[in-house]
């Protein structure tokens, strides 16, 4: 029979540390709910995973590291078999190096994380019981959309606006919208945790939409918090609840023909789309199945992968950006500075990512992890990956039940589709830190996870 124990630790900044998520720095200014590194530790014979969901943007390369040889330290746990995993979500501490958002308090924020998320492990570890475990899949399609769009006029924009009349009080759909470029992932994937007295200790749910819904100043976890919150409000506060959220690079709540499903105001809409997904767990609980055999595996592939590159004339211009504005740019560098699209009006923050990106190693190290539960898998992707490479994993495996979750074990930037960088326009695939991987990186991930599941 496989063990199991959970554990969790509030990782919240202190208020006034700077959020992430934007192009310009925020600073919080209170808690709307608080943000926790959730642990589960798996066990069979002499085989121990970990899987731990943050309530975080990312988490850099090098704290991943060294946060796994704390875990391995305090637990004996092998970092070849532990999925660190954010959530990815816009109101928590800036835990990425992206778009200015360093400063003094986040780096003292992070000296501590690692010690967090390895006692939420410890936690875990020191509570192992016997588990059967089930596993159950429903579909959610009213709150997760594809957020790239074919425009009439031939462009791709991501959050292409609402139509003219939004911020007059008529919710209407942008009229310039073709159709949405990509699918959706609806799935939403349960696995439930009883101890041998046939009580629910704890559920694992993998659904893919941006944790995006909240806006503002305030810290908050986002709709999984909403979610969590309504599932233990039914079946006990003692249940544990860990969220790993799907591959949705691109995909957020926001439906541009039909905003008449959004709700106004920074919390009612992540509170509705919480409820409606704790709800659907609870139906999926109803029907679960207990998985196919008791094996435990886990297998991790490293790869480094190219970083794209900047032109010499991009790079000039982009110096020239910062230290003059865009304003002073001539005709010619007008021209091509404008064929990168998608500034958002704030030229020089981007022209600080090119020359940032330009800096760093030409190599990125990531990884994917896989784990097997009997019939059951998960598989963690690095970066914000495209909604299309989580579904191919899922259709091409040899497991009929997959779980895919994204920005594990490091923040390796969106790994948009190859043909996103075919398409004109686009903010996914813009060269910044935020996105550098060559565009053939995508299906080099998702076929070394392929390879990995065939264990």
């Amino acid at each position: 029979m496989m063990k199991i124990g959970t554990g969790k630790v509030e990782i919240s900044p202190k208020i006034g540390t700077n959020l992430a998520g934007y192009f310009e720095p925020r600073n919080s200014k209170g808690i709307h709910d608080p943000l926790f590194a959730r642990a589960l530790v798996l066990g069979k014979d002499e085989v121990k995973a970990a899987i731990i969901a943050c309530d975080l943007i990312g988490i850099d390369r090098e704290i991943i590291k060294s946060t796994k040889e704390l875990i391995k330290r305090k637990t004996g746990i092998n970092p070849a078999n532990i999925i660190i995993h954010a959530t990815h979500v816009h109101t928590g501490p800036a835990t990425a190096k992206v778009f200015g958002t360093d400063n003094e308090k986040t780096r003292a924020y992070l000296s501590t994380l690692p010690g967090k998320i390895a006692e939420a492990v410890v936690l875990a570890s020191e509570s192992l019981f016997s588990a059967t475990i089930g596993y159950g899949r429903g579909e959610e399609n009213r709150i997760s959309f594809n957020r790239r769009y074919l425009m009439k006029d031939g462009t791709i924009r991501t959050n292409p606006g609402f139509g003219t009349d939004w911020y007059a009080g008529k919710k209407e759909g942008n009229p310039s919208i073709v159709r949405p470029t990509g699918p959706i992932d609806p799935a939403v994937e349960v696995l439930r945790f009883k101890n041998e007295r046939g009580e629910t200790k704890a559920l694992l749910v993998n659904f893919a939409c941006h944790c995006d819904t909240v806006g503002g100043d305030l810290i908050s976890a986002d709709y999984p918090a909403a979610m969590r919150n309504l599932i233990q409000e039914k079946l006990g506060q003692g249940v544990f609840v860990l969220f790993l959220n799907g591959t949705s690079g691109n995909l957020n709540h926001l439906d541009f023909l039909h905003p008449e499903m959004l709700r106004e105001g920074y919390f009612a809409h992540t509170q509705w789309m919480g409820e409606l997904l704790g709800n659907d767990v609870l139906k999926i609980c109803g029907k679960l199945k207990e998985i196919s055999g008791t094996e435990l595996k886990a297998a991790q592939e490293k790869l480094d992968i190219p970083r794209r590159s900047s032109s010499p004339l991009q790079l000039r211009i982009a110096e020239k950006v910062v230290e003059k504005g865009i304003e002073n740019l001539d005709q010619e560098e007008k021209k091509e500075w404008g064929k990168l699209e998608n500034n958002f009006g704030i030229e020089k923050v981007w022209a600080q990512e090119m020359i940032l990106v330009n800096q760093e190693s030409p190599l990125v190290e990531i990884e994917v992890t896989a784990i097997s539960l009997g019939d059951v898998a998960i598989v963690g992707l690095p970066g914000e990956v495209f909604v299309e490479y989580g579904l191919r994993i899922k259709e091409e495996a040899k497991f009929k039940q997959v779980l895919v979750t994204q920005l594990c074990n490091g923040c390796a930037g969106y790994i948009p589709t190859k043909e996103a960088f075919s398409q004109p326009t686009g903010y996914e695939q813009r060269l910044a830190r935020s996105s550098k991987l060559i565009p053939e990186a995508g299906n080099i991930i998702t076929r070394t996870a392929l390879d990995l599941l065939a264990f």
